[in-house]
């Protein structure tokens, strides 16, 4: 959202409102929808781009647009009811939410063909969905130390968020039996130390560091993880890794598959032998994953370059 706010140089407003306690996240839903609702009256846009999830923000802004008589375009960073998929009775009640707000935007995007596909199935063919790939053209960088989070010659580098599907338990195992390699798990330090506990000092916890440092981190890293058993989504850190130029080794899903098309290592089954294999396989043939990274790179930009050019013919289209 933020990059797509850049290009169209839009005015983004976000707004979030956290409760410690489930039970209240309805009130809390209630809350946010009725700020949003004052804000839109305050600003009067012409043209809004909401995003799903969570989808309650749409169906707000399109109860504002009935009223104001704008233009509606939903971002669907993902389909959330395929997110709450361990819980059906959500999942339904979710879906149902989304396929409404689909079929009654005005136009919708998506990170990638694979959800594209999805949304147009979920409207019943009934909406107009487009693919807006996420992409990242440059980062703003520190030069960060080697020394400072390896201890041996070859730094591999797992992104964490402490998210549910992530496996770094995998990264670990398969480090463990590689000599000569450092494994950096960026994320929260203590929790990340209490889940994964291990007797190695080739494994660094990092926490979270500042932007300009974990990006310095990605560039320096000799090869970056994805391992995870997310089924659908394309981490938005990959394009951060490709826009550093580092070579990536990731969990196959068909997302990942599709849009990196070769350009990436791709382990079909999560265990520590498949990425011990991956991970030999790149000290072996980095230069080779490096230009492949920084071809698709290239490419990617003159894709997202197109599909920007589309949302722009429309929403002028609208406007005129």
């Amino acid at each position: 959202m933020d990059e797509i706010a850049a290009e169209l140089k839009a005015e983004r407003w976000d707004y979030c409102l956290l409760f410690k306690m489930k039970v209240l996240a309805p009130f809390r839903y209630l809350i946010m929808a009725f700020r949003t609702l004052i804000e839109l009256f305050k600003r009067k846009p012409d043209v809004i781009i909401a995003q799903n999830p969570p989808v309650f923000l749409p169906i707000t802004c399109w109860v504002y647009c009935l009223l104001a008589r704008c233009t509606l375009i939903v971002d669907h960073h993902c389909i959330w009811s395929e997110k709450t998929i361990r819980y059906p009775l959500l999942s339904r009640v979710i879906r149902g939410l989304e396929g409404f707000i689909v079929k009654r935007a005005e136009l919708n995007t998506s990170p990638h063909d694979v959800w594209t596909e999805k949304l147009i199935e979920l409207s019943h063919k009934k909406a107009k969905v487009i693919t807006v790939i996420d992409y990242v053209e440059e980062l703003p960088m520190k030069k960060v130390s080697r020394e400072r989070f390896c201890r041996t010659d070859y730094l591999v580098v797992y992104p964490g968020g402490t998210g549910p599907y992530e496996r770094p338990d995998v990264a670990i195992e398969a480090v463990k039996e590689l000599e000569g390699v450092t494994l950096v798990i960026t994320g929260k330090k203590e929790f990340l130390k209490r889940i994964l506990p291990h007797e190695s000092d080739r494994i660094v916890f990092s926490g979270f560091l500042p932007d300009e440092e974990y990006f310095g981190l990605l560039r320096e890293a000799d090869v970056v993880l994805n391992i995870t058993d997310e089924p659908y989504t394309i981490p938005h850190f990959l394009y951060e890794v490709m826009a550093a130029g580092t070579p990536i080794i990731s969990s196959w899903n068909l997302p990942i598959a599709k849009l990196f098309n070769g350009s990436i290592y791709l382990i079909e089954e999560n265990s520590p032998e498949n990425l011990k294999k991956a991970i030999i396989e790149m000290q072996r043939n980095r230069e080779e994953w490096v230009q492949k990274i920084r071809k698709l790179r290239d490419d990617l930009k003159r894709v997202r370059r197109d599909q920007i050019q589309e949302l722009m013919d429309y929403i002028q289209r609208k406007g005129s």
